[in-house]
């Protein structure tokens, strides 16, 4: 993602002053190389990191014979306490042809990218993902079965984001019922009330990702399961076998990489030391990697709405954002959610340059209890992205 945005600024090239790079081309084959081998270090380092600590590592498929056995391949391993973080998997809809699709793992192996993209869902996966091909050449059109593109994003912020995508030539078609991806990869659909084909010359297929349970023989540890991820309690550990402790994906609901990464040492932490910490997910920063990317922390406006809350709105686009600007980078912008009268922040909202980065310092600020008025009063570096977090908070 981040060598396509690269891409995308290199035509902008002209306006920076920057000769001789607008006809830069990119190579996904290259591209994808480079993402592997990433990959591979950072996980050899890992292990290496966890070999120091005198912590084994065992490879192999872990299936459960007894609440506190386990076999690993050949090898049996017993222990007073699990955590189990096995993440989720890509799921295929029962659709005829849908084994002609592609999932997310398959899409990021591809060594050229397809003219043509049909991105069967438009969640995080398909949204990140459709952007991704779009802004490196690809024409992509995305189905979506719900009445919502990105159904957990603020409404503004996705009208903001749906229009970037539209002018990079990006269709998005809600109510669209997948039913067939044909032999030539056409996806045909009924859009309301009609039968509609879709040319493609790859599907990818982002509808969702099942916990990985299914090869654990969790039953065997005494583990219940809310529909197929690990039912678990504030502490993450097991509602039903208090020996197993879970995190990330394999729980369930909400499927964000930062969430495991949060989760997961309060699992082990717990597990390790008795139930010391509780998990408090009502704070904690999230990011969709679309080109640009939208970054959100807190309550939505029709969310803080619904709960009866007094609210108003603030802004800052990035026009008005003078380091935005020199950087030829001025699409979106920063939203603010608070209640009426009291100041009391109750959602933030980025979508623009490193929205991922910028939504942690409202995440900070929001932890801390500061108000509208006490964040936008503050002094910070200037010309900075960061500054629009402020000007909003002032606005």
């Amino acid at each position: 993602m981040s060598t396509v945005e690269l891409f995308r600024r290199t035509k902008n090239a002209g306006k920076l002053g920057l000769a001789g790079i607008e006809g830069a081309r990119l190579d996904w084959a290259a591209v994808i190389d480079r993402k592997d081998g990433i990959i591979e270090s950072w996980s050899k380092g890992k292990k290496q990191s966890l070999e120091k600590r005198n912590i084994a590592v065992l490879q192999g498929v872990a299936r459960f014979t007894g609440p506190h056995e386990l076999l690993v391949g050949d090898r049996r391993v017993t222990a007073e306490r699990f955590v189990i973080a096995t993440g989720s998997s890509p799921a295929r809809p029962p659709i005829e042809g849908a084994e002609r699709g592609i999932t997310s793992d398959e899409f990021l192996s591809l060594r050229s990218l397809p003219s043509r993209l049909v991105v069967i869902g438009a969640g995080v996966i398909g949204m990140e993902l459709g952007f991704c091909a779009a802004m490196a050449g690809s024409r992509v059109a995305i189905l979506q079965r719900g009445p919502q593109i990105l159904p957990g994003a603020d409404g503004e912020m996705r009208d903001a984001l749906l229009e970037i995508g539209r002018k990079a030539g990006m269709e998005f078609h809600t109510g669209a019922g997948p039913v067939r991806i044909a032999g030539d990869r056409t996806v045909e659909a009924v859009l309301e009330g009609r039968a509609e084909g879709f040319p493609a010359d790859e599907v990818l297929i982002a509808t969702g990702r099942p916990p990985n349970t299914s090869r654990l023989d969790l039953q065997k540890a005494g583990v219940e399961l809310d529909r197929g991820g690990i039912k678990v309690n504030e502490f993450l550990q097991s509602t039903s076998a208090p020996q197993i402790y879970a995190a990330g994906d394999v729980i369930g609901q909400p499927q964000h990489t930062p969430v495991a990464w949060y989760e997961g040492p309060i699992a082990a932490r717990n597990a390790l030391k008795g139930n010391e910490q509780k998990v408090d997910l009502h704070l904690l920063p999230t990011a969709v990697f679309t080109i640009p990317a939208l970054g959100q922390v807190g309550m939505t406006e029709s969310e803080a709405r619904s709960n009866g809350l007094e609210v108003a709105i603030s802004r800052s686009p990035f026009s008005n954002n003078p380091a935005a600007g020199v950087r030829e980078q001025t699409e979106g912008l920063v939203k603010v959610v608070y209640e009426k009268g009291s100041g009391r922040l109750l959602g933030v909202h980025v979508l623009g340059p490193h929205a991922e980065d910028l939504v942690q310092i409202a995440a900070a600020g929001m932890r801390g209890g500061l108000t509208r008025e006490q964040f936008g009063a503050m002094h910070y570096v200037f010309p900075t992205l960061g500054g629009a977090i402020f000007d909003a908070m002032a606005g």
